[in-house]
């Protein structure tokens, strides 16, 4: 009953069976309707997660490119096959279109040991061989991701571990280094500023020179204010030189804030989040007098609209840096692994 319903639309083959679907389904070198129907709803259900997934990426910059899927694969076909036998609103696949589209999405699964099993259920062996090796080089297109993903990961690892030169150490000092890149970096200027350690002389040195340049970023120079207010570096530096007898510290302050002030720093391209800026304030203000009485003598100004967070694009430097490590060569780039 059920097979004469479906028999009695007409089939225009997209890649023809050997005999028509009832009969081989008879002669069983096809599976029954309802394992058709299986496959094909799986199918469907594979195609429509892999386009919902691929949605979801549109308009947000991927850092790896997509996994190759062979539901898209499946997607293709389906779009090759309506083209050839279209399908009016409301009406089902006949039988022959049903086993045949089933049989189609088995042919492209299956691997190569099982191939000529199914290739041979179609009357144009060569064409079915062909579109079996359609889906043979999307397979060896998933494993090759597969192996550029591990390449790309340990890689990055490898990277993360142990950064190549270039990096600075006793013989060619972080200044150094900054003064001779060309261009200049100011993105990386701003990540020496958010990542410094105050503690550590080669971060302190590279950051005075770096606000020695007028193309700064003012929110680096904030950035750096900042950190060594909220973390009590500011007078605890001081109180530091001064147990030494000098005050160089102290004068490098003074000279940032007067620039600050004077608007030596123009540039304002790059963003900084400070979520409680008042606070910071109310610590550089109460740092401040403890280096005007210890010094005897005020020394620094009040910086205008220091104390506050700054709109515009996150930094990206040319170089990795860490202060515990030096300057990194850039991560590896997934261009190198995925082609």
């Amino acid at each position: 009953m059920v097979l004469g319903l479906f028999s009695k639309q007409s089939h225009t083959p997209y890649l023809a069976l050997q005999a028509p679907a009832q009969k081989m389904i008879r002669k069983k070198r096809l599976p029954p309707v309802d394992k058709l129907q299986s496959e094909i709803s799986i199918a469907a259900a594979r195609v429509l997660s892999w386009s919902v997934a691929t949605n979801k990426r549109k308009g947000t910059p991927a850092y790896l490119p997509p996994k190759p899927d062979m539901a898209s694969l499946l997607a293709e076909l389906n779009h090759e096959i309506a083209k050839v036998q279209p399908i009016k609103k409301g009406q089902k696949l006949s039988l022959d279109q049903l086993a045949e589209r089933a049989t189609i999405y088995r042919l492209v699964e299956t691997p190569a040991a099982e191939a000529e099993a199914v290739i041979a259920l179609f009357k144009d062996t060569a064409a079915a061989r062909v579109l079996w090796q359609r889906g043979e080089d999307f397979r060896h297109r998933i494993a090759d991701y597969g192996e550029n993903l591990k390449a790309f990961r340990e890689a990055t690892q490898l990277w993360e571990m142990q950064g190549d030169i270039p990096r600075y150490h006793e013989d060619e000092d972080l200044i150094g280094f900054l003064r001779d890149m060309r261009p200049h970096d100011p993105d990386l200027w701003h990540t020496i500023a958010c990542q410094n350690d105050p503690g550590l002389k080669v971060d302190q040195d590279a950051l005075f020179w770096i606000f020695d340049q007028p193309s700064c970023d003012r929110a680096t120079v904030a950035a750096f204010i900042q950190q060594h207010a909220s973390l009590g570096y500011l007078s605890a530096l001081v109180k530091s030189d001064h147990k030494r007898e000098h005050t160089a510290f102290a004068d490098r302050i003074a000279v940032i804030i007067t620039r600050w002030n004077d608007g030596f720093y123009t540039a304002s391209d790059l963003e900084l989040s400070e979520p409680s800026p008042d606070a910071i304030k109310d610590s550089f203000m109460e740092q401040r007098d403890k280096v005007h009485a210890l010094l005897g003598k005020p020394v620094w100004d009040v910086p205008h609209d220091l104390f506050t967070s700054f709109s515009g694009r996150p930094a990206r430097p040319t170089f990795h840096f860490r202060h515990g490590d030096g300057l990194m060569t850039l991560p590896p780039d997934p261009k190198d692994y995925f082609s």
